[in-house]
């Protein structure tokens, strides 16, 4: 679609509508957006009612809720094309595409990938829901290049066009529940991951999970498995293999948990699709360094070990963290803004935790199901007295993991804000009063 003198719309101003826009500024189109945040409404190029403007084109952001909403019901009986960012940047993209997805591990994932394909001399973008919009690269991007492109279910939502090389689905367990209305539906757009793929692209699934397993959506796929294959990315003697071939040894790899040792098997099979050597994905492997607030450590005060999980926006997370840390006496602190998830799914799995300390708008809920199982449990109304109380009160030997099981928007902008308090009241930074 040539795109000059064109009038376009773009809804939602988040991260994506913003970069959407810069890229749409190289193109000489016309460009006005609305927000449903009504700070936004005195900038420049906001529209107040879309729905009296004869648009070219509507893109709409990731942020964008869709389900039930009334303008882009109408914006669509208009006959206007709407379309999601994920497609518009990968319509204005070019080279290989590899998507990620999954509830758990996509960031790693893709981090992971991105570092290996780096290491291993190829021009290489990192891009998606990771932090930078696919729009504020595509237009960098050649017949050369690997686009590695963490993908959400927000992204997904709208998409029709996007398509990926490589797609990778890493698991698929419930969240967002309150976006999608039902698991059955976050489960199909979650597949569309593998929409439009051709004949020579390949699916990668994970074997090791019930629903990923099962989304066999392409002729061409493989599986990854902690347990040995006859093809794809396994564990064997302590090795992991691709297609019989070591690749590394599970001493190579400098993160803890089962669910890490899962994202470490996703990136070999990913970059094996690409013909990576297994040196490259070795070294890369041994330096990598995770993203913030997945399963860090921020230090030890009186012999205590605090640990930030503050990405750990649903229950799978959260059982991933208490997994990789069960060898210690563990104090869990969860709460926050909830998404509609059953925290059975948590506490029927019989882990040893010392005491559930939960908070925020969720923290009730949380309590009772905590209770129900048996589990010593407390509840504070907000997250900085949660966190206080188990400073003052955890022993020398015990682990205090940050592992909220629920989105940070109660309290705070976001899980990042959520994290950075944690760490203060822990070191001392923040007034605990």
């Amino acid at each position: 679609m040539k795109l000059k003198n064109k009038k376009v719309l773009i809804y939602g101003l988040g991260d994506s509508g913003r970069a959407v826009i810069k890229l749409l500024n190289k193109f000489e189109a016309h460009i006005s957006f609305f927000d449903d945040d009504v700070r936004f409404f005195d900038y420049i190029g906001f529209v107040r009612n879309p729905l009296l403007v004869k648009w070219d084109l509507v893109v709409v952001s990731p942020g964008v809720k869709v389900r039930g909403n009334e303008l882009l019901h109408k914006l669509a009986k208009t006959g206007v094309p709407i379309m999601s960012e994920l497609d518009f940047a990968y319509l204005h993209s070019k080279g290989k595409i590899v998507a990620i997805t999954g509830t758990n591990g996509k960031t790693t994932v893709s981090m992971l990938c991105h570092k290996i394909l780096k290491e291993a001399g190829f021009e290489t973008f990192l891009c998606g829901n990771i932090g930078l919009p696919f729009s504020s690269v595509c237009d960098k991007t050649t017949d050369k290049s690997v686009t590695v492109c963490e993908v959400s279910n927000f992204q997904l939502e709208t998409s029709r066009f996007f398509r990926a090389d490589v797609a990778c689905i890493l698991n698929v367990l419930p969240d967002h529940l309150d976006r999608h209305g039902s698991f059955e539906e976050y489960l199909r757009v979650k597949g569309k991951i593998a929409q439009r793929m051709k004949r020579r692209d390949m699916l990668i699934l994970n074997l090791d999970d019930e629903n990923s397993k099962k989304m066999i959506l392409h002729k061409r796929f493989k599986y990854f498995s902690k347990q040995k294959l006859k093809k794809g990315a396994y564990v064997w003697k302590n090795t992991i293999f691709f297609n019989k071939k070591p690749i590394l040894s599970l001493s190579d790899i400098p993160l803890c948990g089962e669910k890490n040792l899962e994202n470490v098997l996703a990136s070999v099979a990913i970059c094996c699709q690409l013909k990576v050597e297994a040196q490259a994905i070795k070294k890369a492997v041994r330096n990598f360094v995770p993203a913030a607030h997945r399963m860090q450590e921020v230090g030890q005060v009186n012999g205590v070990t605090f640990v930030d999980d503050s990405k750990a926006t649903n229950v799978a997370s959260t059982i991933a963290c208490v997994e990789a840390f069960k060898n210690k006496p563990i104090w869990l602190l969860m709460g926050g803004q909830g998404k509609e998830i059953d925290y059975a799914q948590l506490f029927s799995l019989g882990f040893v935790i010392k005491k559930v300390v939960c908070f925020g708008q969720e923290g009730e809920k949380i309590h009772k199901s905590a209770v129900q199982f048996k589990y010593d449990s407390q509840v504070f109304a907000g997250f900085d007295e949660a966190v206080c109380f188990c400073k003052k009160n955890a022993k020398e030997g015990e682990c205090v993991l940050l592992s909220p099981a629920c989105a940070s928007f109660d309290e705070f902008s976001s899980y990042a804000e959520r994290g950075e308090r944690f760490a203060n009241l822990i070191l001392g930074c923040a007034d605990e009063n």
